[in-house]
């Protein structure tokens, strides 16, 4: 059994920081970028988990306690992946930056392989506290959300939750998110919301960088920071 966190909510109505202290960010189309690109598939996928490597320096960074990665594609780089994953089990500044991993979604359905070096990084990980890297595999907002609906019907049907106290915390305490605050900020790399946290995604500011996933780069993370300031600014 996955031993889950326990973070501070932001509480209602407080000031919102300059620095979001949680970020989500979804990745792209992997293979539509190599194809067009005329590029192969595994230079692509290199790309990739390079990017991904930014962002975690980029966390560290701008000290945002929590990153939500949307990996909207796995298939066929599943090897890939593993040693991605592998790599960061042993990682210097994961555990010198006390970084909690966890992965979310439906990442049971994927590779054993795969799978277990998941529960091996959030075992070795699962004593720290200062920041929180989360990874969606599998994932879609709308199955997350369906899930938590289905977990509390169970509940209702076995007379351990009645139906009139029913609130939003109750749908949130169900859902794969269930352990941590809502974004204050979402990037997203293609040119709509892609529904990344969608219970939690109300009151968040989107920022499109209008570029595909595998053109991202460090100055669109802080462009999306910049935007979120002067987003603050004004409420203040």
């Amino acid at each position: 059994m996955i031993d889950i966190p326990k973070i501070i909510p932001v509480i209602p109505g407080s000031k919102p920081s300059k620095v979001p202290s949680h970020i989500a960010i979804n990745t792209g189309d992997i293979k539509t970028w190599a194809e067009d690109n005329k590029k192969e598939f595994s230079e692509a996928v290199n790309k990739h988990l390079t990017l991904l490597e930014e962002l975690i320096d980029l966390q560290l960074k701008y000290k945002n306690r929590v990153l939500t990665i949307n990996l909207s594609e796995h298939e066929g780089m599943v090897e890939e992946l593993k040693e991605f994953f592998k790599h960061l089990i042993n990682n210097e500044k994961i555990h010198e930056n006390q970084m909690r991993v966890f992965i979310i979604g439906q990442w049971f359905d994927i590779d054993s392989e795969l799978r277990e070096i998941f529960k091996e990084l959030m075992e070795k990980t699962k004593n720290y506290d200062k920041f929180f890297l989360n990874f969606c595999i599998n994932y879609d907002g709308q199955e997350e959300l369906l899930g938590a609906i289905k977990l509390i019907v169970k509940k209702i049907l076995a007379d351990k939750l009645k139906e009139e106290d029913l609130t939003s915390e109750t749908i949130k305490e169900n859902l794969y998110t269930s352990y941590f605050p809502p974004p204050e900020l979402i990037i997203e790399t293609p040119w709509k919301y892609s529904g990344i946290l969608l219970w939690d995604s109300k009151g968040a500011l989107i920022y499109f960088t209008k570029k595909p996933w595998l053109m991202f780069e460090k100055r669109h993370y802080e462009k999306a920071i910049r935007f979120y300031n002067k987003e603050v600014e004004k409420k203040e």
